[in-house]
């Protein structure tokens, strides 16, 4: 009888026939999963779009695409685009009119608010306002996130399909259960799009990992730098740090620069491009990377929240500032936060809180060992530089920003929620050899994973709506 050799072991026919049934039903599994959680996703998000709304800067966003279907613009005129405020409303359709003398405090760059204006979820009546769709609004950035999230899903079925299945149950479970990560895709924000375009340039990256250095490989972290870069300038920074952290691990490795030289990099090389005219435009005109109302508007700028009087600023020393922005940033990573007090009290709990942190502490852990063993990978180092710098960029922002406004605001996490994937999969793949020893620690390491996954559930969707419930008529508000 005659043997197969499959990957250098010389295997019996039989062994191959009881293998293809396993693993037909491990595909099948693996489909359930991730079906299961895609549907307590987006049935969380429903709750939160039909039942609690609040979303933050809802408005301002708003009033930015307001602005793009007036006159749609792919260098708006930051500085002089008015605030709207809600003049009526009924049955998910508002109408928005120019709150006078405002002046939008939102200045992301424009292709969110462009896609957004020519989605049909606006018109402009004849008096300047707008009447605006929000469940056709609220709906596309349901689209945006949820599409990341099966995006991310498709990531983890393949990239861990030898892996046991409760390894896929953690790493599905580490998504779909962050709380601000799908209540921020049920509002109208930019955060959805980057969102996105951070999981497509890591499926690129991920390609890259396995040196599959082909069009397809640059194209998607190229598409996925472009859409992110010119959503929000903090996923720019974040992919910039990653792409930055790969050239210089690749040029160590391979002492060239054969990654950039490329014929495939300078096909994609305008998606970079595009990015770099438009700060810079932004730098000549406005004398800032990034404008604000106090640079542009300084006199409307003392009259916003946005400032506080010398005598109403809380006195704060660097090591108190230090202490406020990491528990701002831990709470809000592993909560919601939104503009009705009942709803951040519900979610305000400590203890569900750190476990949410668990995939983040795991990656840092595996690229600080990675750093004293000099056996590097090619993603979970840059994950960790990409994360840590770009938070330490904020509190630098913040803490030098604050002198001159008093300002304690502007200090959340989900500016990196979209980086939960790709710490679930590090966290995932350093687990891996915990589930393939011996019988015993596979059921211990089965029973720590069911532990933590209702744990994730509990702290999540499941607690708010416990303890915060259902209104007596579901809502459609700002």
């Amino acid at each position: 009888m005659s043997e197969t050799p499959v990957s250098g072991v010389r295997r019996h026919p039989e062994q191959d026939r009881r293998a293809a049934p396993r693993a037909g039903r491990m595909r099948s599994s693996l489909l359930w999963l991730y079906g299961a959680a895609l549907l307590y996703f987006l049935l969380k998000q429903c709750y939160y779009a039909f039942a609690i709304g609040g979303f933050p800067d809802e408005m301002e966003h708003l009033s930015y695409i307001v602005e793009m279907v007036k006159s749609p613009s792919l260098f708006p005129p930051f500085g002089s685009m008015p605030m709207y405020y809600w003049a009526s409303g009924e049955n998910g359709v508002v109408v928005l009119s120019v709150l006078g003398g405002s002046v939008n405090n939102v200045m992301h760059p424009p292709l969110y608010y462009l896609f957004m204006a020519f989605t049909g979820g606006i018109r402009i009546l004849p008096d300047g306002s707008a009447e605006v769709s929000l469940a056709r609004l609220r709906l596309i950035n349901m689209l945006f996130s949820g599409g990341a999230v099966v995006l991310s899903f498709r990531l983890g079925y393949t990239r861990l399909k030898d892996r046991p299945l409760p390894v896929h149950a953690l790493f599905a479970a580490a998504v779909v259960t962050l709380p601000m990560l799908a209540y921020g895709g049920t509002g109208i924000n930019n955060d959805n799009l980057a969102f996105f375009a951070l999981v497509l340039f890591f499926a690129g990256l991920l390609r890259y990992q396995e040196d599959r250095l082909d069009l397809k490989t640059y194209l998607l972290i190229g598409l996925g730098f472009l859409l992110g870069s010119l959503s929000k300038l903090t996923a720019a920074l974040i992919m910039i740090l990653m792409l930055l952290t790969v050239l210089v691990m690749s040029v160590i490795r391979t002492r060239s620069l054969k990654l950039i030289l490329s014929k495939y990099f300078l096909i994609t090389l305008p998606c970079y491009l595009l990015f770099l005219i438009y700060v810079l435009l932004v730098k000549k005109t406005y004398g800032v990377f990034q404008p604000n109302l106090y640079y542009l508007v300084p006199d409307y700028y003392y009259t916003t929240p946005f400032y506080v009087a010398p005598e109403n600023r809380v006195p704060m020393t660097f090591w108190e500032y230090l202490r406020f922005f990491a528990g701002g940033v831990g709470y809000t990573w592993s909560s919601i936060y939104c503009r009705y007090p009942g709803v951040t009290a519900a979610m305000n709990n400590a203890q569900f809180g750190v476990v949410y942190w668990i995939p983040v502490f795991a990656g840092l852990f595996a690229a600080a060992r990675q750093c004293v063993t000099r056996r590097f990978d090619r993603y979970t180092l840059p994950v960790a530089v990409s994360f840590l710098g770009t938070l330490a960029y904020h509190f630098y922002s913040n803490w030098t920003g604050y002198p001159v406004s008093g300002y304690l605001g502007a200090v959340q996490a989900r500016y990196y929620l979209g980086l939960i994937v790709c710490f679930a999969m590090i966290c995932c793949e350093q687990l891996t050899s915990f589930f393939e020893r011996s019988p015993r620690r596979r059921r211990i390491g089965t029973v720590l994973a069911v532990l933590l996954i209702a744990c994730w559930i509990a702290g999540d969707g499941v607690r708010l709506v416990f303890v915060y419930g259902f209104p007596a008529e579901p809502v459609m508000i700002l």
